[in-house]
């Protein structure tokens, strides 16, 4: 007999409140250095330049992403105005776009009960969750990589006796490469190539070629993607190698100039963490996936090589990063809550029990760790902020999986998976805001509230050293790099003049400003007093100096 099917008013309930607690908190914390930095003053200056076609990050041409998630910040810019929560709308637009996908695939697979569960484990998985409240573009690509597998997952269960394949399967997949290629570069298209190959020759489906109609696909990048690649190649000739060849190429197979080189089983413990409060149901997951799958489940096991692909290309990469492996999380999420919906609701609740007593015991070292002398050397007023947050973030857990374990008992699995998902969502919110507490977070809003007032419309303004990357966006301003190179370097090899390159070449440009003002670091101010550099100090901190042209 199939599980009972929730009525709309009750779908509409949970959707309600899960997008209550998925965008409400978007504000906060104040960005963070170095991405949402990035990703937020690059549509920025997209705005105030009009030029939507080459990527500017402080006017430096920068070409390491394609420009989707540009786009879309711009875009609500343009519509919201420019704050912390237009930076993160579109990934957590997206995260929330990638769940309605697993709630749609999960029923048309499974059941409904098994595609709410995936929701809920994929909403509060930890990865999860922090991306989608993150500004990078990795969610947008997981966004565009899960409409292609949802794509290709109901065109390989197609195959089956009995089954009608959608029209719109194939348009399907290629805008979901197309978007993916827009988001973060050629991965879009050989991910979904490689699942594709992997699946037609282990199951022997030399057809799904045919059903998968591949010219909609060239149609799609052709139409959605393209036109970007040819209008930026046009006007920057430099972008194609340096995008294809150098980003893609040579990060892929080596670790040289990229300082991301991490061990084979790097993503291994990521997931691990990324997947909490899930991770120790994963093998049962996987085990119940490996069996539906030899039984003749296709679509199962296209969720097995999806998963398995992501995790096997990124470590096999000379270049890791953590947020790489999100992709896999929605096909590891539809086998989890399918897993659950199986469990009896006693062991579901031996599991909750399990996470309730392990937050509460991080939560009390946590806050034991005050105590810690190393700790006393921090701002102590931020540290003792963020300290307690990170402690009540974990007491949440720790009471969602409480509340969950009494309702599993009581033979409410949904329930209980529901109690330990706001939880966890709850405890990714709390983390994030304790965050803001972190001395480092307080040193960059503090140096940016006190920068404000000695801006004038003619302000230059200089990074000595160091770039902070949120400052221009809060300063709505760009930054004169003075021996800063970075992620810029490229840039700064096809517009030289746009930095200065050491503290000595720097003096002398000083000198003939007006109107001026430099953020540096102690030992940098002492170099320039040495060189006679005239300079009025309005503000001081252990990591900056900022002072302005007398």
């Amino acid at each position: 007999m199939p599980p009972r099917e929730f009525s709309r008013s009750v779908l509409a309930v949970f959707w309600l409140g899960l997008a209550l607690l998925w965008f409400l908190p978007l504000d906060s914390p104040h960005l963070f250095d170095p991405d949402e930095g990035r990703y937020a003053e690059i549509p920025r200056e997209m705005v105030s330049s009009g030029d939507w076609v080459t990527p500017r990050l402080d006017a430096i041409k920068y070409f390491e992403k394609p420009p989707l998630g540009y786009w879309a910040t711009a875009a609500a810019f343009e519509m919201f105005g420019q704050h912390a929560w237009t930076v993160r709308l579109w990934p957590a637009l997206s995260g929330m776009f990638g769940l309605m996908l697993t709630f749609a695939l999960g029923r048309r697979l499974y059941d409904q009960r098994a595609a709410l569960l995936a929701v809920v484990v994929q909403a509060s998985a930890l990865l999860y969750v922090a991306l989608a409240r993150i500004a990078t573009l990795d969610m947008g690509l997981s966004f565009g990589l899960q409409i292609a597998m949802t794509a290709l997952a109901l065109l390989v269960q197609a195959a089956r006796p009995g089954e009608r394949q959608s029209r719109g399967l194939p348009l399907l997949l290629g805008v979901g490469v197309a978007l993916a290629l827009l988001s973060k570069g050629l991965v879009g298209i050989l991910i979904p190539a490689a699942v594709a190959v992997l699946f037609m020759l282990i199951h022997r489906d030399w057809r799904l070629p045919l059903r998968a109609q591949p010219w909609w696909t060239v149609a799609a990048l052709l139409l959605l993607a393209a036109p970007w690649f040819v209008l930026v190649s046009t006007r920057n000739p430099e972008f194609a190698h340096f995008f294809f060849i150098f980003q893609h190429f040579q990060r892929y197979l080596s670790s040289a100039q990229f300082d991301r080189y991490q061990p084979l089983w790097f993503f291994l413990p990521v997931l691990a963490v990324g997947l909490l409060p899930w991770t120790t149901l994963l093998p049962q997951a996987l085990r119940t996936g490996w069996r539906a799958a030899r039984a003749g489940e296709r679509a199962t096991s296209l969720l097995l090589i999806w998963a398995g692909f992501v995790l096997v290309f990124f470590s096999l990469s000379q270049s890791k990063l953590t947020p790489y492996i999100v992709p896999m999380l929605p096909a590891l999420s539809l086998l989890t809550g399918r897993a659950i919906a199986a469990l009896p609701p006693r062991r579901f609740a031996l599991h909750l029990a399990a996470v309730a007593a392990i937050a509460a015991v991080v939560a009390a070292v946590v806050l034991a760790s005050w105590d810690v002398p190393a700790l006393a050397a921090l701002d102590a007023r931020a540290s003792s902020a963020s300290v307690r947050g990170f402690a009540i973030a974990f007491l949440l857990l720790a009471l969602g999986a409480g509340i969950g374990a009494g309702l599993a008992r009581r033979g409410a699995l949904l329930g209980a998976a529901l109690a330990l998902g706001v939880g966890a969502l709850l405890l990714a919110h709390s983390a994030l805001i304790a965050a803001d507490y972190l001395p480092r977070m307080r040193a960059v809003v503090d140096l940016t509230q006190q920068l404000r007032p000695w801006l004038g419309a003619s302000t230059r303004v200089y990074c000595v050293n160091g770039y902070l990357q949120p400052l221009p966006f809060y300063l709505q301003r760009t930054c004169t790099l003075v021996g800063y190179r970075g992620e810029l370097d490229f840039g700064l090899k096809q517009q030289p003049w746009l930095a200065i390159p050491d503290v000595r070449q720097f003096a002398p440009d000083w000198q003939q400003q007006s109107d001026a003002l430099a953020i540096m670091r102690p030992e940098d101010y002492h170099e320039l007093e040495t060189l006679g550099a005239p300079m009025r100090v309005i503000y001081t901190a252990p990591s900056f100096v900022a002072v302005i042209r007398p």
